[in-house]
């Protein structure tokens, strides 16, 4: 009992001992801090050399040995993220840094190659660090990435067997997604970007040559959400179009490419390497300075353009008869990849009033009709304009031709003057 009163009456003398110990320090540190360079040397004579301490750094450095030598632990307060160069970078805790400077963080060729910052979310074991990736070109010891974030319940990627957290990117700025439930769905994103205004541009990609912007995965490589808008400049005039400001590119398309020309017409990488208009109407040839010529597929009076229907040179159509002609494709100058055409269908020689229905082989018969007829233009002909797409799958290139179910026949005309591409 004795002794427990002895140490009871110790904690008190202990606890002021050290108030007073932290006070003759920090009364110290404030001296210091105070003091001129080229001052006092501590006995009274100014020798005109620095022998203050150079930065707060230095400060806080012999405050720390001076506590820790008398009291074992004293925590100092946060001070202001502040650096110069081939010194350590400091952060402060709720304070205001003046960032009139630029300050330079950089690793040194003795150092393995690292991350310079990095940020990891809640759930993320903390010695988790993004990896750097080697450089087999000068320098070698160059820290990729510079900033690494993991967001919270992020984890990085595996390669290998057995499998090694990896990140292998070489961006200065790599961002390993989290996990977030929203609306029952988990999702991760590894980078995300908010522009607001009309002008807003939330994630941009700048390349003098190459791809500005590029996406690899599993599933969808670039994705438009929301309304699903696809905004794309046209292309300029000069090295990278055939004219201004319509033609096609130049260059080579990819496997699968869209562009733009000064005209919004939009080009797709087409069969065997080439350019197509996506679905537009074609009036010239593929290096887009000729007109195409108007060219009669179908003339049952003669026997035009009758492969696969099986009617005979001079045979009419007969009544509520279904013909399929073609393939049309790759003939009669129309390319391999057009997937329809735009022309004028002729009714002649028929014997009464009706009707003809021309439409995409393979496909139920519509209801509509294509050219109305009757007489008395039986010799001349009565003709009506249409567009008309190809069938596809089996029916690729090929068209139909009905005529009405009432009893007549009629010979039928198809000339095109473009097609669609």
């Amino acid at each position: 009992m004795a002794g427990a009163r002895k140490g009871a009456r110790r904690q008190p003398d202990e606890v002021a001992r050290l108030t007073a110990q932290v006070a003759e320090l920090t009364a110290r540190l404030e001296a210091l801090e105070t003091t001129p360079r080229g001052s006092s040397n501590g006995n009274g004579n100014g020798n005109g050399h620095d022998q203050a301490p150079h930065s707060r750094r230095d400060l806080l450095k012999l405050a720390g040995a001076a506590a820790a030598g008398a009291a074992g632990s004293i925590l100092l307060g946060s001070v202001p993220a502040a650096a110069t160069n081939n010194q350590a970078l400091l952060l402060g805790n709720n304070t205001t840094n003046d960032a009139g400077l630029t300050t330079d963080i950089f690793p040194t060729g003795a150092t393995a190659p690292a991350p310079l910052f990095q940020a990891t979310g809640q759930a993320v074991t903390s010695t988790t660090i993004v990896p750097a990736t080697v450089s087999t070109s000068a320098p070698t010891t160059q820290s990729i990435p510079l900033i690494g974030a993991i967001g919270p319940g992020g984890a990085l990627p595996t390669i290998g067997s057995p499998g090694v957290a990896d990140y292998p990117g070489f961006a200065p700025i790599q961002g390993v997604g989290g996990q977030a439930t929203i609306g029952g769905k988990v999702y991760s994103e590894g980078v995300n970007g908010w522009g607001t205004g009309a002008r807003g541009i939330g994630v941009t990609g700048e390349s003098d040559s190459g791809y500005g912007l590029a996406g690899g995965s599993g599933g969808i490589d670039i994705a438009a959400l929301g309304n699903g808008r696809v905004l794309q400049l046209s292309l300029p005039a000069g090295p990278l179009m055939t004219g201004s400001p319509s033609g096609p590119p130049t260059y080579g398309p990819n496997d699968f490419e869209m562009v733009r020309d000064g005209n919004g017409v939009l080009w797709l990488s087409g069969a065997g390497g080439a350019w197509r208009r996506d679905n537009t109407l074609r009036v010239d040839n593929q290096a887009g300075t000729a007109a195409f010529t108007p060219v009669r597929i179908i003339d049952t009076r003669d026997g035009t353009g009758l492969a696969g229907s099986g009617l005979a040179p001079g045979q009419p159509l007969q009544p509520g008869v279904t013909y399929v002609f073609g393939p049309y494709t790759n003939t009669n100058g129309l390319p391999p990849d057009a997937v329809g055409i735009v022309g004028n269908v002729t009714a002649v020689g028929y014997t009464g009033p009706g009707y003809i229905t021309v439409f995409p082989a393979g496909v139920p018969t519509p209801i509509t009709s294509t050219v109305n007829f009757a007489p008395p233009f039986q010799s001349t002909g009565w003709a009506n304009a249409c567009t008309v797409g190809f069938g596809t799958g089996a029916n690729a290139g090929k068209i139909s031709i009905r005529l009405s179910n009432n009893g007549i026949t009629s010979h039928v005309i198809l000339d095109v003057t473009g097609y669609l591409q």
